[in-house]
Formats: C-alpha cells, structure tokens, sequence
C-alpha cells in the first residue's frame, strides 16, 4: 500500500487503484496515526482528538469499528483471525506500520540531493517536489493534532525548493529560478532566502533594476510586519548588486579530465614492426609503479625535463613490449616517438564520481644532431 499525505489524504493499492477507507472519522484515524509515524497514539488519546475532546459514551467501542473497517480495507487478503501487518494493535492503543509513505520517500530524496553532484540533485529534488498535490494532510491540516507535521513537511518543502534554486542557478538556468521563486516568495513573504534567490536570477538574466527592487520589497516587508531589518545575506546582496560584482556571475567549473571520444580504443595495438623504445629501464620502471600507485591514491603527478643525453629511439624491427605491459607503443612520425600508457581503474574518486581513470602519457622526442635534447613525463 501507498499512503500520500502530501495533499488530500489518498491510500493506493500497488496497482495504483484507490482504496475506499469510509467517512471522515476513519480517514481521521488513519490520519492520526500516519502523523505518528510509526509510533503508538493511545486509545484514549485517538478517542479525543476524534471528538475533540467532548467524546460520546460509546466512543471506545466505536473506534474499534474503524479499525476493523480499516483493516479490512487496507488489507483485503488478509485471513479472518490473522495477525494484520499494517494496522497494529499494541497496548495502549494502535499503530500504522506503512513503508511507503510519500512523506518519508519526499524527505529521503531531499537528504539524497545534498550528497550528489548538481545535475543529480536537480533529478531529486524535481522528483521530491512533484510528490506534493496541495496542503499536506488536506482536511486535516488545521486539526490540532496534525498542525505541527504539517508545518514540517511545509518547511521541507520550502527548503527544497531553495536547493532546486540554488542547483539550477549553478547549471546556469536562472530563468527557471526565476518562474519558479516569484510565486513562492510572495505566499511565504517573511522568508528571506527566497527574495536573495530570487534577486540573483534576476541580475543573471540582465534584469538588475528588478533585482534591487525585488529587495528593496523585501526590506519593507520584514520592517513593516516585523521591525526588522533586512538580513546581512541580504544587504550583501544589494551591495554587490549595485557595484556588479562579479561574484554574482555564476561559476564555470574546468573539468577535472578530459575523455576520449567512445569511439578512440583505450589501447592501440602496434604492427610487429613497429620499433621499441630502448634505455631508461630504471625511470620506466619507476613510472610504472607511479601509475599503479595512483589508482590507489587517486591522482599523481611527475615531471621530468632535461637530460645528458636523449634516450635511444632506433629504427630496428624490435619487438614491441610484452601484452601483459601496460603500455602501447606507437609511432607518430620520423622525428618522434609517441608512447602512450593507459589504464582503467574501477575505483572512485574526485568525491562523488563512481570510477575514474588513471592514464599515464610519455612524450619522448629523438632530435636531429645539434638539437637540445628534451623529454617530458605526466602521470594524472
């Protein structure tokens, strides 16, 4: 069963068909006991916030009736006498054992985006926000045993919404910020985040006489229904509006690494002719070992320039180097010898990326008789 309280108060089969669950006074009970969460709410106390604390003689024998019904229709294959799995009874009172709660799914998708890179928060917290159909609880929401959940999950609401402005102002999309937050803001006036949100995206779509009037409205707001002044986020904000700083641009991050085309093959097999690379066996080998290291630590770096002598790059038909080498050698041209070393690592690194790759690149260039002598080496 799927239980969605975040609108009317609706129950689903895992199907998607509605379940029936009777008048207002069962669907109050079930209600009371989803605002619980999974804890135990008393007879007694069900009893008074049913009645509002006025209750009938026969009340108790009554909210047994509810439960019955209740179960009866949230679990309609369960055996006459079997123990029910959602609906418990457990002294003093009751309990609802639902998993799939939209609440707790919106609430998890929130947590979910503050771990994961902006692209992929942006797919949570849309997926978090499009679980809300209205006022959480719907005809419950005023009742005085659901006011407090419900000014909870409107708080979690409104946070998500200020991340999902946040993350789309970092991918450059201020715009939808900005369609988005001039709703928000003027239903939930006293809330700050909202006009600094807002007055950003303007000034990022060339809009700053709005930008400052949008906080200048929000200034008059907080001294008109509060006495207060505008936050420091938000006199910071208008200062740097007005002497366009350029902090206000929104960030281009360079990428950490560049990947080849998925058509360029990781390795390039030489022909048997192709000639080796022949001196230096003691440096190789310690760049090999550099490689290896850096799967582990998950990036290295070494550089080597100069030399007494160039290393030897012949012309003979020597053979490349053994397969399990995790090298490839290729020529590139008369003059210059391209060694290029790659390999994969399965490992993850850079935080939040799930594999990386570590490559290795040797250029290495025989020169003409006469000519200064020059090598370089990167491990990244």
């Amino acid at each position: 069963m799927e239980f969605r309280v975040l609108g009317p108060l609706e129950v689903r089969t895992g199907d998607g068909r509605a379940v029936a669950l009777g008048g207002a006074r069962p669907r109050a009970v079930l209600a009371r006991l989803l605002v619980a969460r999974g804890t135990v709410v008393s007879s007694d106390a069900l009893i008074d916030d049913l009645y509002a604390g006025a209750p009938p003689p026969s009340a108790l024998p009554t909210l047994h009736s509810y439960v019955s019904n209740l179960r009866r229709a949230l679990e309609p294959g369960r055996l006459p006498r079997a123990r029910p799995g959602l609906l418990i009874g457990r002294p003093p009172g009751y309990l609802l054992a639902a998993e799939h709660v939209d609440a707790d799914r919106f609430a998890e998708l929130l947590r979910r985006a503050e771990l994961r890179p902006p692209v992929e928060a942006l797919a949570c917290l849309e997926e978090a926000l499009g679980l809300w159909r209205g006022t959480p609880y719907g005809e419950f929401a005023e009742e005085p045993w659901a006011v407090t959940e419900v000014s909870r999950l409107r708080e979690l609401r409104l946070v998500a919404l200020e991340r999902r402005a946040n993350v789309l102002l970092e991918l450059g999309r201020a715009q939808a910020v900005i369609t988005d937050l001039e709703t928000e803001a003027v239903a939930n006036p006293l809330r700050e985040r909202l006009w600094s949100l807002l007055a950003l995206a303007l000034y990022r779509t060339g809009r700053q006489a709005e930008a400052l009037g949008v906080l200048r409205h929000a200034a008059e707001l907080l001294a008109d229904q509060l006495g207060l002044d505008p936050s420091p986020e938000l006199r910071a904000l208008e200062q740097d509006i007005l002497r366009q700083a350029g902090s206000l641009l929104p960030a281009h991050d360079t990428p950490a690494f560049v990947t080849a085309p998925p058509s360029t093959p990781a390795f390039v097999t030489a022909p048997p002719s192709t000639p080796a690379m022949r001196g230096r066996d003691r440096q190789l080998a310690e760049l090999t070992a550099l490689a290896a290291r850096a799967a582990d630590a998950g990036m290295s770096l070494a550089a080597v320039s100069g030399g007494p002598t160039p290393p030897a790059c012949t012309g003979g038909a020597t053979a490349p180097p053994p397969p399990a080498s995790p090298f490839t050698w290729r020529p590139v041209d008369d003059e210059r010898r391209l060694v290029d070393w790659q390999a994969d690592h399965e490992k993850a690194a850079f935080g939040q990326l799930s594999s990386s790759r570590t490559s290795a690149s040797l250029h290495q260039r025989s020169t003409r008789s006469g000519d200064q002598p020059r090598s370089a080496v990167s491990v990244a």
